[in-house]
This record gives C-alpha cells, structure tokens and sequence, in this order.
C-alpha cells in the first residue's frame, strides 16, 4: 500500500517554522531594547553629511545605539540634531566628547563617543531624574572640514591663478621691452669691452693708491691726536679769558665811539663839501700836470713802490706786536679820546683849508702858473731824492 504525501500540508508548517524562527528572534531582541535603551540627542556644528537613519553609534569603538532621525535646527540653522537611542548603560559624562566619522569605504557615517570621567555625573541619568533628553554637542566631522577646507583652497586657487593670468598680460608689453633693452645694453657692452676692462684695470690701481693712502692718513691721524694732547688746556682757557677781557673793553669803549662817529659824520660832511669846491680846481691842477715829464713820475713812483715793499715787512714786524693790545685797554681809551679831539681839529682844518683853496685857484688863475710848474718839478725831484734816502737806508 502506498502512502500518499499532502505536500500542501508540508509546505504549510515549513513556512510556519520558519516564521516562528523570526518571531522568536524578533521578540528576543525587542525585549532587550525596551529594557536597556535611552534617547541620546547629538548637536553636530556644521555638516552632518553621510549621517541618516540608521547609522552607528560607537562607544570606544563598540556599537551601543543607532540614529533614528536627523534633522535641522530651526533656531540655529548651522547646527544639525541627530536623535539617538542608544544603551541605558552607557557611561557619557560632560567630558564625553561626540565625533563623526566615516565606517571604512562605504561612506556611511557614525556619531563616535569616547572619553568619560567616572567620578563625574552620567548625562543620561541626569537626564531621566529631571525628565529631559539627554543632550551632546558633536565635534564638527573631520571629512568634512577636509573636504570643506580643499574646496576653499581650490577656490582661493583659481582666484591667484586668475588674478596671475591678468598680470601676466598687463606685464607682456613691459617685460618685452625690458627684454630688449638688455639686450641693447649687453650689446652695447659686448661693443665696449675694452673700455670697461680699462675702466676695471685703473679702478683696481685707484683702490691699491687709496690703500697706502689709508695707511698715511693712519699715521696723520695719530700726529694729529698727539698734537692736540699735547696741547695744555690751560693755556687755552687763559687766551679765551683774554679776548673776553678784550670784547668786554670794546663793548665799554662803544659808548664812546658814538661821540667820535658823530664828530666824524660832521668831518665827512665838511669833507664833502670840500670836494665840491675843489673839482674846478682839480681841473686846473690837471693843467698843470700835464707840463710834468712822465719819466720822472715812473721813477718817483718805482722808488715809491720800494719804499712800500719795505714797509711792508716792516707790517709783518708790527703785527707781532698787535696780540699784546689786548692788555693796553687803559691806553686804547685815552687813543678814543685823543681821536675825538683830532676830529674836532679836523673840522677846524677844513675851514681853514678852504681859505687855502680860493688862494690856490687865485694863484691858477693868474699868469704864475708857469712858476708854479717849476717849483711843482722841483718838488718832484726832491720827493725821489727823498725815496732813494730811504731806500738806502731801508737796504733795498
């Protein structure tokens, strides 16, 4: 007798196994997690690319809960809020620190904790004694900063490159014409090596000269050095002490020079009255001295300009004696006032001296004239008899 197989029947109660074997795996793993999770909120700065429903959450490198809903801020829109749920025991305290990273090469992101200090307070049950949700802020994501960092520098990039590619156009013309003149320039020196070599060649001698000038003016220098120690600053301060004394005399004495300027202001005046009356008779005069033999004047002067030569060595012997003036202040005072009564003598001279000069143009004016050439000549003769006496005298 065969026995007949209800395949129906078999196929019914292997799809019920195999449904209670999910059943049961289901409802052992659903009891687990309503018994040992908590809500874990994550506020993560910036980009929270990669990171979705159902990601990772990793304690040390261990999974203890998943991301069951990401969304934006609405107060603070740079800032994206992961919702978690994630093991009741976890040990996150305010040292915890929060990151996101990428889970190998598949691109999917995880919330990465770590760190927690056992002697401070746990977050989550902080958080289930005062009824709120625990909440940590997130590390912004290194990938991100790095990706959003070369894009800045990719973006930075093409701006130089841009901004280099303009430059290098305004700067064509010039640096062309740059180029050129180089060229002309080393042209021009190609053209004139010769002259530069001789040019280097007689800078090189000048540097050796300046050298052993160097050297000389070392030795100069210390001379001089010596020389002025040598110097005794007392004596210094003693001849600064004399023209004080002297410059303090002159101030004194020009209070009197003021009467003799007056006196000699009056003198000028008559002076220059006398000129006036004298030009007709200069006139005259040059009459007469147009009778005189001219050789005789060369003479007279030449032994004149001996004479002269002769007085002026005698100058250079007076001028050794001027220094000691500065301790005869006494005498140079009474010479003012000596000064004032010869300027007075003067304007008494020159009334006089006018009554002279109508005497003269009197004596022009008449037939002596001629007398007057002669004796004018003979007063020559004796003015070169006189130069020659003192030439002799003198030893020129």
């Amino acid at each position: 007798m065969e026995t007949r197989a209800n395949y129906v029947i078999v196929g019914i109660f292997t799809l019920a196994a195999i449904l209670a074997a999910f059943a049961f795996v289901y409802w052992t793993a659903a009891i687990g997690d309503k018994g040992e999770t908590t809500l874990l909120r994550v506020r993560i700065p910036g980009s929270a690319s990669g990171l979705g429903r159902g990601s990772f959450v990793l304690f040390n490198g261990v999974k203890v809960g998943d991301v069951k809903r990401v969304y934006i801020d609405v107060d603070n829109p740079t800032v994206a809020i992961a919702d978690t749920e994630i093991d009741r025991m976890t040990p996150i305290t305010k040292s915890t620190q929060a990151d996101i990273g990428l889970a190998g090469l598949t691109g999917q992101a995880n919330i990465e904790l770590k760190g927690a200090d056992p002697k401070e307070v746990k977050l989550l049950d902080q958080a289930e004694k005062e009824g709120k949700v625990a909440e940590i802020v997130a590390n912004p994501s290194a990938v991100t900063n790095l990706l959003q960092t070369a894009q800045n520098i990719f973006t930075r990039a093409d701006k130089v490159l841009t901004e280099l590619e303009g430059f290098t156009k305004d700067v064509r013309g010039p640096l062309t014409q740059t180029v050129q003149n180089v060229q002309t320039f080393s042209d021009a020196l190609a053209k004139n090596s010769d002259g530069i070599d001789k040019f280097l060649s007689a800078a090189s001698t000048l540097a050796d000269e300046l050298k052993g000038v160097s050297g000389k003016l070392d030795g100069t220098l210390k001379a001089a050095e010596g020389l002025l120690n040598a110097v005794d600053k007392d004596k210094i301060k003693s001849i600064v002490a004399n023209v004080d004394a002297v410059t303090g005399n002159l101030k004194q004495t020009s209070k009197q020079l003021d009467g003799v300027i007056k006196n000699v202001d009056t003198a000028v005046g008559s002076v220059n009255d006398f000129a006036k009356r004298t030009q007709g008779t200069l006139a005259k005069v040059d009459n007469v001295l147009d009778g005189i033999d001219p050789a005789q004047v060369r003479s007279a002067l030449a032994n004149i300009q001996k004479a002269s030569e002769s007085a002026d060595k005698a100058a250079a012997d007076i001028a050794e004696v001027t220094h000691k003036f500065a301790n005869r202040a006494d005498d140079i005072d009474q010479t003012i006032k000596d000064a004032k009564q010869l300027a007075q003598r003067l304007n008494d001279a020159s009334v006089r001296v006018d009554g002279i000069l109508a005497k003269v143009d009197t004596l022009l004016g008449s037939g002596q004239a001629d007398g007057v050439m002669a004796d004018a000549r003979a007063t020559l003769k004796s003015f070169k008899q006189v130069a020659d006496t003192l030439n002799s005298r003198l030893g020129v």
